[in-house]
């Protein structure tokens, strides 16, 4: 599912939004649970997201963590609530090559009225039990308004 059909199904509105850099990017909603306050996310690493070096820039991964810590924050909101990373911490654990497809776990750990806690593993499809990389983050809530 792409994140704005996500956005549609989960907040129940059409949302003006695109998500240009999601489909550049090429990341995927593959589940959730609004009640888990779970979200699990793919990509497939593509020859665009290699650095000089012929593994994924660390940014592609960052980027889709971000992504996916966000989609796991959409879990709580309510209607015409948004949120943006206000702090993204990413470890790095093992190379990712073109090809590969992974698959990112995000749940929330603590949701306040203004900021929510998050954490995601980042595992190859075909082995979940090797963690590639790992993410916290810090997410900002707000209202979104309708002009």
């Amino acid at each position: 599912m792409k994140f704005v059909d996500f956005l549609n199904e989960v907040k129940g509105t059409n949302v003006p939004l695109v998500d240009q850099y999601g489909e550049w990017l090429g990341y995927e909603i593959l589940d959730y649970d609004l009640n888990k306050k779970v979200a699990r996310t793919t990509i497939k690493i593509r020859k665009e997201h290699l650095s000089p070096s012929n593994s994924v820039h660390g940014g592609v991964v960052s980027g889709f963590l971000d992504f996916s810590l966000g989609c796991a924050v959409f879990t709580t909101l309510e209607k015409l609530e948004l949120t943006s990373t206000v702090d993204l911490n990413v470890k790095y654990f093992k190379p990712l090559k073109e090809g590969d497809e992974v698959i990112a776990e995000a749940k929330v750990l603590h949701k306040g009225r203004t900021l929510c806690s998050v954490v995601a593993e980042l595992y190859k499809k075909d082995d979940s039990s090797k963690v590639v990389a790992m993410a916290t983050g810090t997410f900002n809530i707000y209202q979104y308004k309708i002009t």
